[in-house]
């Protein structure tokens, strides 16, 4: 074990934690590695759950939605350097020095992006061998659990995750990419270092696109909220793209997407 690193804090969304037996390991991890980690438990049942120690704090929200949760966690964060994690992820060992060292040798970086790792132990992406300075472009193959920010940076820039967005929401995709999107426009730098922190089971909600239309239509309202009326072209590309993918024809794909433009546009005029 390092020495503790108490400017960093890991930031958890879980679901239906009723007990210490059911505290996913992803908070025992960071506590072991010296760090404070703080968790959003989105239930409705009872007994709540309280939380142990100062070290590792519960909140207990009767609610759903990603975006909300993560939310929630930034209103109640401390630390200096927060990293984004699910209850499914595990810290890898080490990351917590990779982490606040890659900050420290990078005090322009608002957030800094890493590696994933799978449950076999390889990289669950085709990364960069080298680091970069992400924009609009790259940041559309960051997942959530691979982010981590500096706390003051976005208190300054007032950078919070869109409601409308995540797994829970009206359009169950891309609260990550709105995320950093928002940042990248508010001038914030975003920067991508080659080493892999976390890992995650290869099944994610968010690559299960075949044959699910309201993750498809959900692309076209992400695609939306984040271009504007480049949009539609993005949509021809993904539609074409993603084919195999999809399971669904080019037509099929931009009908649905295009769906998921309009109805975005409609949620967003409703505001």
């Amino acid at each position: 074990m390092q020495d503790p690193t108490s400017k960093l804090e890991v930031l958890i969304a879980a679901m239906n934690i009723q007990s210490k037996e059911q505290v996913p390991i992803v908070a025992t991890q960071a506590l072991d590695w010296g760090c404070s980690a703080l968790m959003i438990n989105q239930t409705r049942s009872q007994p709540i759950f309280e939380s142990p120690s100062e070290s590792l704090r519960i909140f207990n929200y009767s609610e759903l939605g990603i975006s909300k949760s993560r939310n929630r966690a930034l209103s109640h964060a401390r630390g200096e350097i927060l990293l984004i994690t699910d209850e499914d992820v595990e810290l890898l060992d080490g990351f917590s020095k990779t982490l606040t060292e890659t900050f420290d040798k990078n005090p322009e970086a608002d957030l800094i992006t890493f590696q994933c790792l799978n449950e076999k132990g390889a990289k669950r992406k085709n990364y960069a061998d080298s680091g970069f300075w992400h924009d609009k472009r790259s940041i559309m193959r960051v997942s959530s659990v691979e982010i981590a920010m500096r706390r003051d940076s976005l208190e300054k820039n007032a950078l919070f995750f869109d409601e409308r967005f995540g797994v829970g929401s009206k359009f169950p995709t891309g609260s990550e990419t709105v995320f950093l999107s928002d940042a990248l426009a508010r001038g914030m730098k975003i920067l991508y270092h080659p080493k892999a922190i976390v890992m995650h089971p290869d099944e994610s909600s968010g690559r299960a696109l075949f044959g699910n239309r309201e993750l498809i239509r959900a692309k076209g309202g992400m695609f939306c909220r984040i271009f504007g009326w480049k949009a539609y072209g993005i949509c021809l590309y993904f539609a074409l793209k993603k084919r195999k993918e999809t399971g669904f024809s080019l037509l099929q794909n931009m009908k649905l997407m295009l769906s998921g433009i309009e109805q975005f546009k409609a949620l967003d005029h409703d505001q």
